[in-house]
């Protein structure tokens, strides 16, 4: 297991992420629009996204605010006066008990309850906490330092003793009981990315959470056909670790079904991809996207 420094940063949103996984994963910011802010205003037509439902289900693209204390009722995080957290539910991007107790519910909605350990981030485990060798570490590891795995899971070196380190990598809510204060704003029937196969790949080798990704794509505006990026062009591969939202969820999503060296077109719904938003001068609000894709290797997170 590799571990690396995690930067200073506020701990926003804790269940954007299923246990065991970070608080938030950074969008990198590279050369593709697939990570790009939006920029203006546009729109464009929408070929395969879905509309407004009115009770959240399965599958179902939620938006919502929310505020979490403990049991003596210190606020430990809260999305209000900030982005709203948006989710799709029973797809593990949530701890569990949150996924259960949004299920149901409608927009304009409210709603408290408290999560047992077991319904949040699990019991502290004492098998999570390792002995590291110090050269494993980044230079200038210290006690209290947060580190990030290679798989995306934050740690936190708990001691130093020589020339080994004990790091925690429990989750930081752990053990804990949890209340929870929400309000649904929106709720989008449940997306699905159509994939249409252009070479078959080795169907025995498949990524899961957590891997390292590298791929060939072309995105192109699917009411339009209009290329808006291109990695062949570039002449460089792109790599991305996939399930921890380092790319859009249509990708997250459809690349998890494709095998190495496999060719394949994403028809990504514009709530899979961008959404009302959109991504710089070229991807307008709610353009649905087609991806031609192909996975070049894949390396395993067990390593």
């Amino acid at each position: 297991m590799r571990f690396c420094r995690v930067a200073r940063r506020t701990m926003r949103r804790p269940m954007v992420g299923a246990l065991g996984r970070t608080f938030s994963h950074v969008r990198a910011s590279l050369q593709t629009p697939m990570f790009q802010k939006p920029s203006f205003g546009l729109s464009s037509l929408r070929f395969f996204s879905s509309g407004s439902e009115a009770i959240v289900s399965d599958g179902s693209k939620v938006t919502l605010h929310y505020t979490g204390t403990f049991e003596d009722g210190n606020q430990f995080d809260s999305s209000v006066g900030n982005q709203p957290l948006v989710f799709r539910v029973g797809s593990g991007q949530v701890i569990s008990g949150f996924d259960s107790n949004v299920r149901g519910m409608a927009a304009g909605e409210k709603k408290k309850f408290t999560l047992s350990p077991e319904e949040g981030y699990g019991p502290v485990d004492p098998d999570a906490v390792l002995t590291v060798p110090l050269n494993k570490l980044p230079e200038g590891a210290e006690a209290g330092m947060r580190l990030e795995t290679s798989s995306g899971m934050v740690a936190v070196i708990e001691s130093i003793d020589g020339a080994t380190a004990k790091v925690n990598t429990n989750h930081p809510l752990a053990g804990k009981s949890l209340t929870f204060e929400i309000e649904v704003l929106a709720c989008t029937a449940p997306g699905k990315v159509t994939i249409e196969t252009i070479k078959e790949g080795d169907n025995a080798t498949f990524p899961k959470t957590g891997d390292k990704l590298t791929m060939h794509y072309t995105g192109t505006l699917a009411d339009s056909g209009t290329q808006f990026d291109c990695s062949r062009t570039r002449g460089q591969a792109f790599q991305f670790t996939i399930g921890v939202g380092q790319v859009i969820e249509g990708w997250d999503t459809g690349v998890m079904s494709l095998s190495l060296g496999q060719r394949a077109k994403l028809m990504i719904p514009s709530d899979m991809g961008y959404g009302e938003r959109g991504a710089g001068a070229d991807i307008p609000p709610n353009a649905d996207l087609i991806f031609d894709v192909e996975v070049l290797k894949i390396e395993s997170s067990a390593k």
